[in-house]
């Protein structure tokens, strides 16, 4: 499967207990065998042991947070550093949460503006882009019946237009498939989530839900890997 990255929750009263606990006594109040002697006697206790699941991420994440919205998880140096050699690991704040769906909101724009601003070359700079390219001003309407046509003149279509017009239908391609075929983006019955779509348009919405509806006075999240 590789390695994922999830957010969870555990209760505030939960997370005083074990943040100051060393590893010996996080595996025996986890009723793990826990033998200093040979560590290949010892139980488990995973970073998804710890608390709840509420969001996976997309299997690869390459954001960087501000450091103010993360600390370790736990206090003590040992525990800190069997975790840390293979997991990601930390408390996070609201502040991280925020951060994430600015991150989500702007990689939506970044790529929806790569597809339109070959056709609208002030679209970055303008809410309501006043200029169009030469192959759009090139368009002619005309009616069949009720049935508005255009046309366009494909002499003056760049390069640039034409992979943008390629991402745009490969785009609109991959959102119908979330949608047709008795599939969508959303599942009525199951869980709590908004959406279950790892797509960013999709799973925005889904970490706004968590930013609006968590409890951050009685619970604790955190980000963890494996």
């Amino acid at each position: 499967m590789g390695y994922r990255t999830y957010i969870g929750f555990l209760p505030k009263e939960e997370y005083n207990k074990i943040k100051s606990m060393t590893l010996k006594e996080l595996f025996e109040y986890k009723g793990e065998v826990y033998n200093e002697d040979d560590i290949y006697e010892n139980g488990h206790v995973g970073v998804y042991d710890l608390g709840t699941e509420l969001y996976e991420f997309v299997k690869y994440t390459d954001f960087t947070p501000p450091e103010t919205s993360v600390k370790q998880f736990f206090e003590k140096e040992d525990i800190k550093e069997y975790y840390s050699s293979d997991n990601d690991l930390h408390i996070v704040t609201k502040e991280f949460l925020a951060y994430i769906i600015d991150y989500y909101s702007l990689k939506v724009q970044k790529y929806q503006q790569d597809m339109l601003v070959p056709f609208f070359p002030d679209i970055i700079q303008e809410k309501y882009p006043r200029k169009n390219s030469d192959f759009l001003n090139s368009a002619k309407s005309g009616w069949i019946g009720l049935e508005e046509q255009r046309s366009f003149d494909f002499e003056k279509i760049t390069q640039e237009e034409q992979n943008a017009l390629y991402k745009i239908i490969e785009h609109m391609k991959q959102i119908h498939f979330d949608w047709a075929h008795n599939r969508r983006p959303y599942n009525l019955e199951r869980g709590t989530s908004v959406s279950n779509s790892c797509k960013y348009e999709y799973a925005v919405f889904e970490l706004v839900r968590l930013y609006k509806t968590f409890d951050w006075e009685n619970n604790v999240m955190y980000y963890y890997g494996y």
